[in-house]
């Protein structure tokens, strides 16, 4: 099983700080703690952060609730709370332990009443004493006491409910009474489960009950809140207690999570008072509860709150309305990979030939981000798999195998990224879709969607609309209003295996760039590069077609297309085309690239051959070549701004190729005979000086 790394990263620390300080209590001190929602993909560690804080705050009234689970159980609201009262309510080394004598009391009553019209009526007393007068409150309790002081004298599943009962020293109810609880406790110690329990709790209210049910579950969010007031708003609770209550929230989006959080959300609004819950909730969308007026309205379209930008150490969630913070998980930076990388190359030991490239520590983390762009689960199980390789494979030939097209790890990862509820249908329409440069013109290639239903076309819509799901780019200068929508690059990376691994239709060469025309279907990589590169050329758009012409296979096409711009763009927009082309997924994958780089390289150049090429045709030929197999070098702000995140660095892992670049690059720039265009390509070699790794 893979290293989950809980806790370990700068982006995992920076949630804890943050839960630190507001977790943390001084006496006398009364803040509004807002309710905090942390939205993520798939994959990107939600689970995995509530599970390390859990741990971390173990010593402190805490609870961890999956609300997906417990919603496939059938369970509701009312048992939701509950078990998450009996967490909080657990014993604690260092910490008073916590009693909610109004919720303990009303849910006996509750469980143990047979009759709907009885229940009802003790819901109902509950929540009239909530808002009323002390005294109020004080008959009620005596009143309830004295029953469940009645009902538990026998053996009884309510009984598990006793420990959230104050001891009888403390003045919460009457002597008598309390005595009697205090025995019923000592006989049933260890009697009765919280699960038994909850099933009770859950089977007193039917589907015709609906509304009885809706009105438990408020007042039982009431008196939840107003135990937990009472507990630390009193002058021995705020000494005692130092730290607020921790409750932890996973898959709020789920139907049951929507119906939970907009009840605990709706209670502590109407209490008007701060309380000492400290939640946070994560999300893989944006729970459709939170889209009331209350909390805020419907969000804005194609943008999530709580954006947390990569180089951003600090997590700082936006503030959507009171009580309310929304903060989104940020993928891995390199830093961070690098540091697992490092603890993936100590565990492999002497018995693993280390890496060939210097500072196998910082290549090794390097190359999986580039992969994997920080994908937590993805960087994973990349690492994973590469130590599960036998002993005397190398680490550049791992990497190749892992991701093989028909590998374990690419299905599983696969399963991993995609929608949960995606069909088969949908996952092939995505391959053919990550071929396409951005979402939208996978939208716009009807080639892709001639044997598609509509039922696919509308989980393609949901997916592309999904902020979460795919990354919405700036596609061009930081003021422009166009954005782009592309699969996070991993889940494109890992599509493109998949397509890869799709045979070709008839009448498309394996070692050609093909044509749609006459394809008995559009259904491997190089046909729907063909497809694609058609729609572009007949809309005019020579950019487009050039870029699927050499993802194709057809360098020749996409170094005419460099070369006829050569005459008509400026030296920075005709070094952003090449850019463009230089990110256009390689062509060969798995075995193809075990053979040896300089073979490949000069196979894809072998068309030039000896006859009467143009000089700079042949340089620019041989440039694109050896940029399209080689790494990503550092970004230039000047010509790299394209956004597009795709990555592939399996080429030429170790970038072998960039003096040949550098060469044809300068070449280029001695015979270019105009300043702008020689400084401009002499910058582009600087940026090829070194490793991308250092």
């Amino acid at each position: 099983m893979p290293q989950e790394w809980a806790g370990e990263s700068g982006r995992d620390r920076a949630v804890e700080r943050y839960v630190q300080e507001l977790l943390v209590r001084r006496p006398g001190s009364r803040p509004e703690l807002p309710a905090t929602l942390l939205l993520g993909p798939r994959g990107s560690g939600k689970t995995t952060v509530l599970r390390h804080l859990a741990d971390w705050a173990r010593r402190a009234p805490v609870a961890r609730l999956d609300l997906a689970a417990l919603g496939q159980e059938g369970r509701k609201p009312i048992d939701v709370l509950a078990a998450l009262v009996f967490q909080l309510n657990a014993k604690k080394k260092d910490f008073a332990r916590l009693r909610f004598p109004a919720f303990g009391l009303l849910t006996i009553a509750v469980a143990a009443r047979g009759e709907a019209a009885d229940r009802d009526a003790a819901v109902r007393q509950m929540e009239a004493a909530l808002v009323g007068p002390p005294s109020s409150r004080s008959e009620v309790i005596n009143h309830l006491a004295t029953y469940a002081a009645t009902v538990l004298g026998a053996p009884t599943a309510v009984t598990a409910a006793l420990p959230l009962l104050p001891e009888w020293q403390r003045h919460w109810a009457r002597l008598r009474v309390r005595w009697q609880l205090a025995r019923i406790r000592s006989r049933s110690r260890g009697a009765g489960s919280v699960d038994g329990f909850l099933i009770d709790l859950n089977q007193r209210y039917g589907d015709r009950e609906a509304a009885e049910r809706q009105r438990a579950e408020a007042v039982l969010f009431d008196a939840f809140l107003d135990d937990l007031q009472r507990a630390y708003g009193s002058r021995g609770g705020d000494k005692r207690r130092t730290t607020q209550c921790l409750v932890l929230l996973d898959n709020v989006d789920s139907p049951l999570g929507n119906d939970f959080l907009k009840a605990l959300l709706d209670a502590r609004r109407k209490a008007q008072a701060p309380d000492s819950l400290l939640v946070l909730a994560t999300a893989g969308s944006y729970p459709a509860a939170l889209e009331g007026f209350a909390f805020g309205g419907p969000r804005r379209p194609g943008a999530l709150p709580g954006r947390w930008p990569a180089e951003e150490e600090k997590f700082v969630p936006e503030r959507i309305v009171k009580g309310l913070v929304v903060g989104q998980l940020r993928d891995l930076a390199r830093h961070e990979v690098e540091q697992q990388a490092k603890e993936v190359l100590r565990s492999a030991g002497r018995r693993v030939p280390a890496p060939t490239a210097d500072n196998g520590v910082q290549w090794l983390g390097w190359v999986v981000h580039e992969l994997t762009r920080g994908h937590p689960a993805g960087t994973a199980q990349l690492l994973a798999a590469l130590l599960e390789c036998s002993a005397e494979t190398g680490w550049e030939a791992r990497l190749r195998k892992v991701l093989q097209p028909s590998s374990e790890l690419v299905d599983a990862l696969l399963e991993r990224l995609l929608p949960i509820d995606a069909s088969s249908e949908l996952a092939q329409a995505l391959a053919r879709a990550a071929a396409a440069v951005n979402l939208a013109q996978a939208q716009a290639g009807r080639a892709l969607w001639d044997e598609s239903g509509a039922r696919v076309q509308e989980e393609f819509n949901d997916f592309c609309t999904d902020v979460l799901r795919t990354m919405h780019l700036d596609s061009g200068e930081e003021e422009s209003d166009g954005r782009t929508e592309t699969p996070h690059p991993l889940l494109r990376l890992l599509l493109l295996r998949r397509l890869a691994a799709v045979p070709e239709p008839d009448g498309v060469p394996a070692g050609a760039a093909g044509s749609a025309e006459g394809a008995s279907g559009v259904r491997g990589r190089r046909s729907v590069h063909a497809a694609l590169r058609d729609r572009a050329a007949a809309a005019g758009d020579e950019a487009t077609a050039a870029y699927h012409a050499l993802a194709g296979g057809g360098l020749a096409a996409a170094a005419a297309y460099l070369d006829d711009a050569f005459d008509r763009l400026t030296p920075e927009e005709w070094c952003t085309e090449l850019c463009r082309l230089r990110r256009a997924p390689l062509a060969e994958t798995g075995e193809a690239l075990e053979q040896p780089l300089w073979e490949r390289y000069e196979r894809l150049v072998d068309h030039l051959g000896d006859g009467a090429v143009d000089q700079r045709l042949r340089t620019i030929t041989r440039l694109l070549a050896a940029m399209w197999i080689s790494p990503e070098p550092p970004d230039d702000p000047r010509t790299d701004r394209i956004g597009d995140p795709y990555r592939d660095p399996l080429g030429d892992p170790v970038a072998e190729l960039y003096g040949e670049i550098q060469a044809r690059f300068h070449t280029l720039a001695v015979h270019a005979d105009s300043v702008p265009w020689t400084s401009a390509l002499l910058r582009k070699t600087k940026q090829y000086g070194k490793e991308p790794w250092l």
